[in-house]
């Protein structure tokens, strides 16, 4: 299992080590940081701010992404070739009986549904019509999320600011009641600042960037399958819809990084060992 699945996990991890060793290095009592008070302040209005911002069941939906920080972006190139290139075959050679029997076995339906298109003999202007819709469609949900993710990004640093002006309010309000109140509600007035920052910098931000990779990869996939259900119903030999595929995959090369190229050239060896090549 490659580390570089794990990076965004890691990220966070190094984050919260180095800040709380800061902390611990210059406060002479690191428990000061704890302030539940200006916590609830500044996620209490995050999430009433979503919610206010957004429909419920989008805002939930939503939230429940988060979990992407603990997933590993590992795009299946190779699997979803494999795929193109084994109905491919199928279709040329006319082996329509497996044909129709594994187009029924596929989990994937976006290759379902294009495939049952090409062997229901639609025309390509229709197929690729629905195909397109299908990944406008994904684009439009994926992108609902992730600015969802940036707006609780913006709205965290002002609801610590929110906290911040309500400790200065209260601290004056009762300094006449000796030091312990002012440090009181002085803590709390910094203490949210720092929170909001802490959870839009580390959290929001970061989830939303990886939520927007994963939308790019697998864009690429879907547009991948697409550009292979087109070749397969222009009846084009194996051999081309994999040069067909491979030439698409690279014209991506430069917007990747080095990683992915290297991914990339290793699908191709091994799908043209396959083919015999």
């Amino acid at each position: 299992m490659k580390f570089s699945n794990y990076s965004h996990l890691a990220g966070v991890i190094v984050g919260l080590a180095f800040i709380a060793l800061a902390v611990g290095l210059t406060a002479e009592n690191p428990m000061t940081f704890i302030n539940i008070p200006g916590l609830l302040i500044v996620l209490g209005g995050t999430i009433t701010a979503v919610l206010v911002s957004s429909p419920l069941k989008n805002a939930v939906s939503a939230i429940k992404q988060a979990k992407i920080i603990l997933d590993p972006l590992a795009p299946n190139l190779e699997g979803e070739l494999n795929k193109v290139m084994h109905f491919s075959k199928l279709w040329f050679r006319q082996q329509y009986a497996q044909l129709d029997t594994d187009i029924s076995r596929l989990k994937d339906p976006f290759l379902q549904r294009g495939l049952q298109m090409v062997r229901d003999e639609q025309s390509m202007e229709d197929i690729m019509s629905f195909l397109n819709w299908k990944i406008s469609q994904y684009r439009a949900k994926e992108a609902n999320t992730i600015n969802l993710f940036r707006s609780m990004a913006n709205f965290a640093p002002a609801f610590g600011m929110l906290g911040t002006l309500l400790g200065l309010v209260n601290m004056l309000h009762g300094i006449d009641g000796g030091m312990a109140s002012v440090s009181s509600d002085m803590a709390i007035a910094l203490v949210s600042t720092f929170y909001g920052l802490l959870l839009a910098n580390l959290v929001f931000k970061p989830i939303a960037s990886k939520l927007e990779l994963r939308r790019n990869q697998h864009i690429l996939s879907l547009s991948l399958l697409s550009e292979g259900i087109a070749l397969i119903h222009q009846n084009r030999t194996p051999s081309v819809v994999m040069d067909t595929l491979m030439s698409f995959l690279q014209e991506q090369d430069n917007e990747q990084p080095k990683e992915a190229v290297t991914q990339k050239t290793a699908i191709q060896k091994s799908l043209m060992a396959k083919l015999g090549a």
